[in-house]
């Protein structure tokens, strides 16, 4: 981590002129094509032997759908995954591959789309996850889980958007109660990316950027945080993580840092049924 960055009180601190270096993530990890390619392969194989049910409508727009991975031991807990794609690309065709050690533990898994910028704004998206969530809960007999046993995990803007939904915030009065929140490679402190290129389609200010921070919210008060990085990810990332663990205090239980991997290659890591962090995760569920 370069010597440069760091945090203060709890916030990340990144000069303008490095914002691109740390947040341009397709720049410092130049495979990310083959890796991505590998999910899409891996997820279309593993919809091809678990045949989950797919494209299931939770509102109204394109793309507030789902995939269900179900299990059939009966209230058997759920766990929600969102896709990552800095909030403006990616799909849970892409990312199905992410089910196979969870569904394989007795878990069932919903892999959910959202509406993605410059379409949608950054706003619009925390409401979209929270309304699946609470979609979901409601329809739990409908899908055989356990309405109590509901934890979530998201990857990179996904790891966001999942934070969202636990903060100590007025707008999550009313969601269900979520047991786990695992974010993988999270955006936890929004400023640091305003002046980069992944700025163009979110059109993010600094005041909008504050506001979309779960560092500058409350801590949740029953949902145990995870959080899950990469050995290689840029600094950034790492102090992302770091100021999440300070702000949040307590709430964040566990850190994990994934060896040999970066930004996109830890999500092959927990995708995998022999990798102990998938058997921590799951056992973690099904606890």
């Amino acid at each position: 981590m370069s010597s440069f960055n760091g945090l203060s009180n709890g916030r990340v601190k990144c000069p303008t002129e490095l914002s691109e270096k740390g947040y341009a993530l397709r720049a410092a990890f130049p495979d990310f094509p083959e890796v991505a390619k590998g999910w899409q392969d891996k997820t279309a194989a593993l919809i091809a032997r678990l045949n989950p049910e797919r494209d299931i409508a939770y509102g109204d727009e394109p793309l507030q759908n789902l995939d269900f991975y179900r299990v059939e031991k009966p209230n058997a807990p759920l766990l929600v995954f969102v896709h990552g794609g800095y909030w403006q690309s990616g799909d849970k065709s892409d990312v199905g591959l992410i089910a196979e050690p969870y569904v394989a533990a007795g878990i069932n898994v919903a892999v959910i789309n959202y509406s993605l910028a410059p379409q949608a704004r950054i706003e619009d998206m925390v409401v979209e996850v929270r309304r699946c969530i609470k979609w979901l809960h409601t329809n739990a007999a409908r899908f055989g889980f356990d309405a109590g046993r509901i934890s979530i995990m998201g990857h990179s803007a996904g790891g966001h958007l999942v934070s969202e939904m636990v903060a100590n915030v007025p707008e999550n009065q009313g969601m269900p109660e979520i047991k786990y929140c695992f974010a993988i490679s999270g955006v936890f402190d929004l400023p640091p990316l305003v002046p980069s290129s992944v700025n163009k389609a979110l059109s993010l200010d600094p005041a909008r950027a504050e506001a979309l921070s779960p560092a500058a919210k409350k801590a949740p008060v029953s949902t145990r945080v995870h959080t899950i990085i990469g050995e290689h990810e840029t600094g950034q990332f790492h102090l992302q993580s770091a100021a999440i663990a300070q702000q949040w205090g307590a709430a964040v239980t566990d850190h994990h840092v994934v060896p040999d991997t970066h930004h996109f290659t830890v999500l092959d890591v927990l995708a995998d049924p022999a990798s102990p962090y998938s058997r921590v995760i799951a056992d973690t569920i099904n606890a």
